[in-house]
């Protein structure tokens, strides 16, 4: 690399002094002879520029009406998470049916095994004396006149049968792990489109007020009643509602997009939410026993349930047939120990969650009243504003400032909304995020 660099400005030395002492006319006729970037057509015309700088933000085809009970329907049949963990569960299910034949097979044998070493040892089948020691080879294995453990039989029977159950319970809970995440997804992307859609609505309102305040201007102007500087900030303002108008409708195309990829339909493929962005007070009697009853619930509170029952399972079945003080007993005793410990973390964090998902619905439901009071008030000192203007008590800048506290509040306004619906949905469907 050191080696072409220094070439290349050994090269650029030599041209440079090459054309220092160069006539006059014959360096004239090098640059004359080096090829020029073409602007003009043959006729003398300006060249039309190849290609197209302006790609519009838009979507194909008629809207579709998506309600959010649709929404979230087709993201589960097109969630490549939620298909995983269908599989995982079906295989966890096969598992599970492959064991009880197994347990049965087992049954049998040993049945059988144990009726011909009793009858041998002078039981009659039938006798309390049979059915007595038949009753107790359910968890032991007979060999000769002596009861002994079998840990094969019981791996076989009793723990088995238990451990491959309580991993479809497992795989049950993850998949509803997977299906809530999911659907959390999709209630906020899907109140998100709607609120850029409100958005986009109040844009194009700011830009009326806009081109309606810029022909009082230059109503104004042209009777020598505003000044020049007056009309230049009408303008630019204008210019500026214009260029928010733009990325409004931008933000809509693109959060409708990223709802359609959740959906598993094409990316530009148009549609339109038919669920309403409104605000319907949500009263909740008991907070505390609604988050009690919400991490009860959650499915990640679950699976560490199971994890932990299964490793209880575990430590039994281990110290069944190995003392506890041996390897394999103390890390079945420590599996058991941390799984616990897991559950209870995950009771915990899951709580915290249900409890700040209330608080902060309660939040932005103040937020947002709040914002909406304030949005007629500002409403009604912009009209005031620009019939001062009108009336030359006050400037173009002073009505400008109006717009924009219209602007800024209603911004803040659908902000409390989105965060209230996506929470009050959320809760509703007893969903922690």
């Amino acid at each position: 690399m050191k080696k072409i660099k220094l070439k290349t400005a050994c090269l650029s030395l030599t041209l440079a002094a090459a054309l220092a002492v160069l006539p006059q006319p014959a360096y004239a006729k090098i640059l004359s002879e080096l090829p020029q970037e073409q602007t003009t057509t043959e006729q003398g015309e300006p060249a039309a520029p190849v290609g197209s700088t302006e790609v519009k933000a838009e979507l194909v085809g008629e809207a579709a009406k998506i309600s959010l009970d649709d929404a979230m329907t087709q993201a589960l049949a097109n969630s490549s998470d939620v298909l995983k963990a269908k599989n995982d569960l079906a295989s966890a299910e096969v598992s599970y049916n492959q064991m009880k034949h197994m347990s049965k097979k087992a049954q049998d044998a040993a049945g059988l095994n144990i009726s011909m070493v009793l009858v041998a040892s002078g039981y009659h089948p039938g006798s309390d004396g049979y059915n007595a020691a038949l009753a107790a080879s359910g968890v032991n294995n007979l060999t000769g006149n002596m009861m002994v453990k079998d840990q094969t039989y019981y791996n076989a029977v009793v723990y088995g049968p238990e451990a491959t159950k309580k991993a479809v319970e497992l795989y049950t809970s993850a998949l509803d792990a997977q299906e809530a995440a999911c659907k959390l997804k999709v209630i906020q992307q899907y109140y998100t489109v709607l609120c850029d859609g409100q958005a986009e609505v109040a844009a194009s309102y700011a830009h009326t007020k806009a081109e309606n305040q810029l022909k009082i201007v230059q109503s104004r102007f042209d009777q020598g009643m505003a000044t020049k500087l007056e009309l230049l900030q009408a303008q630019t303002q204008l210019n500026a509602q214009k260029a928010a108008l733009d990325a409004a409708r931008a933000n809509t195309v693109q959060a409708k997009r990223t709802m359609n990829v959740l959906l598993g339909r094409e990316p530009n493929a148009n549609w339109s939410p038919s669920t309403k962005l409104s605000y319907e007070p949500l009263l909740i009697a008991d907070p505390e026993a609604k988050a009690q009853e919400m991490m009860q619930i959650a499915p990640m509170v679950n699976v560490a349930r199971i994890t932990f029952e299964l490793a209880e399972l575990n430590f039994d079945n281990t110290v069944y047939v190995t003392p506890v003080f041996t390897y394999a007993g103390q890390t079945a005793e420590l599996t058991y120990e941390t799984a616990k410990i897991d559950y209870e973390t995950a009771q915990d964090n899951y709580y915290i969650g249900a409890k700040a998902m209330l608080e902060q619905l309660s939040l932005a439901r103040s937020q947002y009243e709040t914002y909406e009071q304030s949005q007629s008030l500002l409403e009604e000192v912009y009209r005031l504003s620009q019939l001062q203007y009108e009336n030359g008590l006050n400037t173009q800048a002073d009505v400008q400032s109006a717009a924009a506290d219209i602007v800024a509040n209603d911004a803040s306004r659908l902000s409390a909304l989105l965060q209230y619906n996506v929470l009050k949905t959320a809760i509703e469907q007893g969903l922690i995020q």
